[in-house]
């Protein structure tokens, strides 16, 4: 029987060494250098003292006619300029118009259910009407030439009446499934962000890229027919008006237990008795500190909830599906745990929502405090998507994060994190945790998928998925196993505490875990953020009982070697910071024996050319 003898020791020799790179030196774009010098940003990885940021409340009252899906809606936004800007503009995202005719898409939705898109009945703005010859279209950004400009330190009254037809086929992270089951997410006229580095976020959403949102509070009404339910990012205000006592009875339960509870049967769901009245209802539903707002409409799915202590408060899970769903009686329990292991595993932060309602739709999609949550086969990949939707209240609803610009910081976190879940829930005892990720990582890396990080988002093409997923979250992997769990999960929950409803910068989160980490980590930030390059080690040379490592494709990774002697197998294991002088090569001080072969193993090391990694003696 072979065994494994681990050595904590090994003779290395750093050739070609330049010092290591300052995380400071590190290319900062012009916009960034600005906010620095007007005090908004620092190198410390917080917001400076003179850090503001603008917010956006909104009153919203709308209608979704499920027969003819056109949703009509008035809201009311007081909009605060927190800048020391004045504001000559005002930029709206109309993300419904993804659907117009003509528009701009790096997203093909065919024909199916292209409309004429968002129909603006009016707007006013301090109760001044604004003329159409004042308002520009690009893409789904609607602008506003304003008259009266907007002084620094103001409030502003804004109203806007419009309507659109809601897609009927196609399921782009939200949509109709069933004919009558609705989840209904970028409904609204909403704000774009003006910020202290880029002021307006003027990038229309094309499809592809997905959001950058600014805080506000929520008040909104939405009036439905009384044989649906409807659920959302908000708490309901109004239960007692609206529930029969049975079911309210249950609601309460559910709010307060950690067992399932079925507040809606499907013998219930058919009986249609479940509301107090008949004809139209009004739901009144309110969120605090949040960057968006999502809801759900259904008159068929079933409805099962809990709750769940997260720290100092209890969050009501809610799960609505389908009644012959293949996975859905699971995902209640599943967010149970989900939500106990952000709050108590990692990051270690108290779950951001009073509630969280999972949504049998289609794929995954994240919205705060909801989830649209497809049906999956494998169990390992229901536990990874609800984990992974469920992350996204962290980042980027939490910490208000550019996804449009740097998708990387929230989906290369919320990829590699769920892993850790997957691998301590799963009923698969042959699971490799993060393998899947390392072997994609593998597969195109050196390709013309290898974008550096740092370039945006919105420039990456065809290569988006690589650039914001996986990349990022092997180089998350990278920095994990180096810092270690209890270091990284520290630096994350300093980053996402400093930065909480605020709205941080790639080199905020850089600046952040250095402080963390004690360090400065710009040799692993520069090839794996900034750089054209790889992650490829191979064996060289044996000399003098030494073995040479190569690195070949440029970036720090750790190094896993198996040695077999004899019966034995030895590890010898080095972290990634053995690179970070820039040396291209070490040499490894060999264990004495008759060494059969050699081994660099990299099932979950990322290494994009593995045919070197092999030598037998």
């Amino acid at each position: 029987m072979k065994t494994l003898i681990i050595i904590g020791f090994a003779c290395i020799f750093n050739i070609n060494l330049i010092t290591a790179q300052s995380t400071k030196n590190l290319f900062i774009t012009k916009e960034y250098k600005t906010a620095i010098e007007n005090k908004t940003r620092t190198l410390k990885g917080e917001p400076g003292l003179k850090y503001w940021q603008n917010k956006a409340d909104y009153y919203i009252k709308a209608h979704l006619d499920p027969y003819t899906r056109v949703l009509t809606g008035e809201e009311n936004i007081i909009y605060t300029n927190n800048s020391n800007d004045t504001l000559k503009i005002l930029v709206f995202n109309l993300y419904q118009d993804l659907f117009k005719k003509g528009v701009a898409r790096d997203w093909d939705i065919g024909t199916v259910d292209l409309t004429d898109g968002v129909k603006i009945k009016s707007i006013r703005i301090d109760n001044k009407l604004i003329k159409l010859r004042n308002i520009r279209h690009n893409s789904t950004k609607m602008i506003i030439r304003l008259n009266d400009i907007l002084l620094p330190k103001t409030e502003h009254k804004i109203k806007v009446e419009w309507s659109f037809i809601f897609p009927g086929k196609l399921t782009i992270r939200m949509g109709t499934y069933d004919t009558t089951n609705f989840m209904v997410a970028y409904w609204y006229p909403k704000l774009a962000v003006y910020d202290d580095v880029i002021g307006w976020a003027m990038h229309p959403h094309t499809g592809n890229c997905e959001f950058y949102h600014e805080f506000g509070n929520y008040n909104v009404e939405l009036s439905a027919p009384s044989d649906y339910l409807l659920w959302s990012t908000g708490v309901l205000q109004n239960k007692e008006e609206l529930f029969r006592k049975k079911f309210l009875n249950r609601i309460n339960i559910a709010s307060l237990s950690d067992s399932i509870i079925h507040i809606i049967t499907k013998k219930e769901r058919e009986s249609d008795r479940i509301l107090k009245k008949k004809g139209e209802n009004i739901w009144k539903f309110k969120s605090q500190n949040s960057p968006d707002f999502a809801f759900a409409m259904s008159d068929k799915y079933i409805w099962d909830a809990t709750s769940v202590n997260t720290g100092n408060k209890r969050v009501v899970i809610n799960t609505v599906y389908k009644t012959n769903s293949r996975d859905f009686r699971l995902v209640a329990n599943i967010a149970r745990e989900t939500l106990k292991f952000y709050s108590y595993t990692i990051p270690k932060i108290e779950y951001p929502y009073p509630q969280v309602t999972l949504f049998n739709g289609d794929g995954g999609m994240e919205f705060p405090g909801m989830v649209n949550d497809g049906n999956f086969d494998n169990f390992n990949t229901t536990l990874y998507v609800t984990s992974h939707e469920i992350g996204h209240s962290y980042f980027p609803f939490n910490t208000g994060l550019n996804e449009q610009s740097s998708a990387w910081m929230d989906e290369g976190i919320i990829t590699l994190i769920p892993r850790i879940f997957v691998n301590n829930n799963t009923r698969d005892s042959n699971y490799i945790i993060f393998k899947d990720i390392v072997s994609i990582y593998n597969k195109r890396a050196g390709s013309s998928f290898e974008i550096p990080l740092m370039i945006p988002s919105t420039n990456t093409g065809f290569a988006y998925r690589y650039h914001a997923y996986n990349r990022s979250s092997v180089a998350f992997l990278t920095l994990y196993r180096y810092l270690g769990k209890e270091k990284f999960t520290a630096a994350l929950k300093e980053f996402a505490k400093v930065w909480e409803h605020k709205h941080p910068y790639p080199y905020d989160f850089f600046f952040s875990f250095n402080k963390i980490a004690n360090e400065d980590l710009a040799w692993f930030w520069k090839p794996w953020f900034y750089d054209l390059g790889y992650a490829d080690l191979s064996i060289g040379k044996i000399e003098n009982n030494k073995l040479q490592i190569i690195n070949k494709g440029g970036f720090p990774v750790e190094i896993n070697l198996i040695i077999s002697i004899g019966e034995k197998s030895i590890a010898i294991n080095r972290k990634a910071n053995i690179w970070k002088n820039n040396t291209s090569e070490i040499w490894i001080d060999l264990p004495k024996g008759e060494i059969h072969q050699i081994k660099l193993d990299t099932e979950v090391t990322p290494d994009a050319f593995p045919d070197d990694n092999f030598i037998k003696l």
